[in-house]
């Protein structure tokens, strides 16, 4: 078993207090937040480069509404995905 197999498992046992805490640890940690700071400078070079080489949509009233409901769309399938 690896040592997140075993992570996971302790965690699985954990009460919802417990796990509430050891998420609180985690995500205040220097190693999580240079890892999220790493991803968020990725995703702002790409959207760089995009704009620079014109790949970039613009939205007005008539579709910005559209645009919502695709976004909403997107996050309740990934939900629906996540939850199998």
């Amino acid at each position: 078993m690896s040592a997140v197999e075993k992570i996971k498992a302790a965690a699985a046992e954990l009460d919802a207090d417990e796990q509430y805490e050891l998420f609180r640890w985690w995500t205040e940690s220097d190693a999580f937040r240079q890892r999220q700071l790493a991803a968020l400078k990725r995703d702002i070079a790409i959207g760089i480069e995009q704009l620079d080489t014109g790949r970039y949509q613009t939205y007005s009233e008539a579709n910005v509404m559209q645009l919502a409901e695709d976004i909403g769309n997107a996050g309740r399938n990934l939900a629906l995905y996540r939850a199998r």
